[in-house]
């Protein structure tokens, strides 16, 4: 494990020096590797759209778009998967406003996505059984070793622990890196091709875990197993208080509605609605397995996708509100912000739907398999796509850039304090902006 440690390190190095053939760069017309360019609307899409930007939806009211976060880590500005409890995907702060690549840290952590902490830092899991801690300038920091492919999203607690799981059957908190972040990825220190092991604070048995935990108000940390179970574990680890069988083997993430309930999907083709205390209140049947987090938005209205392609929308009694037949299995999360759902899908697009009645907005067609989006303060849309590029779209359906970031995005962007974006692919960590 050690040996993969180093391994990582010297090709962050390596990328940050320019050596690296594998860094990213923006994609504003200078592509030399044959793909065919995004299309919009049926018609050849510029890299660069326009820049003069588009007012947020008017009128749409906002509601509580994230839930109770006390138990996450004040001041972070993206503590997990979905940044807040309900995952709605909203971020207060402005996404990046530039196409331009910062810094890429080679990594195989494409399975989750960046969490990033009070003092900037951005922790992700990667495929060689990791959790690493990484400075907002492209630098790892430290990384603990879990043995097992960490496909698990990490989730920042108010202790200031990093919660994620590890496919070997545990949870961890990770301690944080207490130094201040370096102040760039290529120190020049003969030493730091070896990063510092991170602390671990508790290791946990609670079956082997693919989706993102979630923590209560009250610091109570709710993950689901491919086992088969949701599982709510005591804020410092010390055990278990309680499970629910909900037979998903994919690994969707749990996320809480403003009222304490839980809400997890399965591959059993259910949504389930879980009380704090433990019981289910209501399964809710999906037309396909929910392999994506459900997300709550401002009224309380969960949406999910399913495998067959369909975007459900389902009251808080468990009720379907209406649904939304994309043109391609939805394995991803939606976001949702000011009377609009966002939601990608293998037809290859991303598709904004009226949260009200499930209608149609717009759709902006990528190369590839859309991932999970995110939101801006200004109502643009940052998505990631299997074709190897970030998405910067406006919210009447245009495209303000694109970035070509060299591998394939499958999971969910993150939004830092200061515009940076951070997206993880197949090959890399990569900061775009801002």
């Amino acid at each position: 494990m050690r040996h993969s440690l180093i391994r990582i390190s010297l090709l962050a190095l390596l990328a940050a020096s320019g050596v690296s053939t594998m860094l990213v760069a923006a994609c504003a017309g200078s592509e030399d590797d044959g793909a065919q360019a995004p299309r919009e609307a049926g018609a050849d899409a510029p890299l660069l759209g326009d820049a003069s930007g588009d007012a947020a939806e008017a009128g749409a009211s906002l509601g509580d778009p994230c839930g109770d976060p006390a138990g996450l880590q004040a001041g972070a500005p993206w503590p997990l998967r979905g940044g807040c409890p309900k995952r709605a995907g909203y971020s207060a702060a402005g996404g990046p406003v530039t196409a331009t690549v910062k810094w890429s840290l080679l990594a195989d952590a494409g399975a989750t996505s960046p969490a990033i902490s009070a003092n900037g830092l951005v922790w992700v899991g990667t495929n060689e059984g990791d959790v690493i801690a990484v400075s907002p300038a492209g630098a790892l920091l430290a990384s603990l070793p879990t043995g097992a492919a960490v496909t698990s999203s990490p989730a920042i607690a108010a202790s200031g622990f990093t919660i994620i799981g590890s496919t070997n059957g545990k949870l961890y908190a990770v301690d944080r890196v207490t130094h201040a972040p370096d102040a760039g990825a290529d120190s020049g220190d003969d030493d730091a091709d070896v990063a510092p092991t991170a602390r671990s604070i508790f290791e946990l048995a609670v079956g082997p875990v693919a989706s993102s935990p979630v923590i209560g108000a009250d610091g109570t940390i709710y993950v689901g197993t491919t086992d088969g179970k949701l599982v709510a574990v005591a804020a410092d680890g010390s055990g278990s208080s309680w499970s629910v069988t909900t037979n998903d083997t994919s690994g969707s993430s749990p996320c809480i509605a403003a009222d304490g309930t839980i809400y997890v999907g399965s591959s059993d083709g259910h949504l389930y609605a879980v009380t704090p205390e433990g019981s289910i209140k209501w399964s809710y049947q999906a037309s396909g397995a929910v392999t994506g987090s459900p997300v709550v938005g401002g009224d309380e209205t969960v949406y999910v996708g399913s495998s067959d392609g369909t975007l459900h929308a389902v009251t808080p009694d468990g009720s379907r509100l209406w649904t939304f037949a994309t043109g391609g299995p939805i394995s991803g999360s939606a976001a949702v912000r000011a009377g609009v759902v966002y939601v990608g899908s293998a037809d290859k697009k991303l598709h904004a739907v009226a949260t009200t009645d499930g209608v149609e907005a717009w759709s902006y067609a990528t190369q590839g398999i859309v991932a999970t989006p995110v939101v801006g303060a200004d109502g643009s849309v940052y998505v990631g796509s299997t074709d190897g590029r970030i998405y910067v779209v406006r919210p009447t359906g245009s495209l303000f850039f694109a970035v070509n970031v060299k591998g394939r995005v499958s999971s969910a962007p993150a939004i830092g304090a200061d515009g940076t974006l951070y997206v993880t692919t197949d090959t890399a960590l990569v900061a775009v902006g801002p």
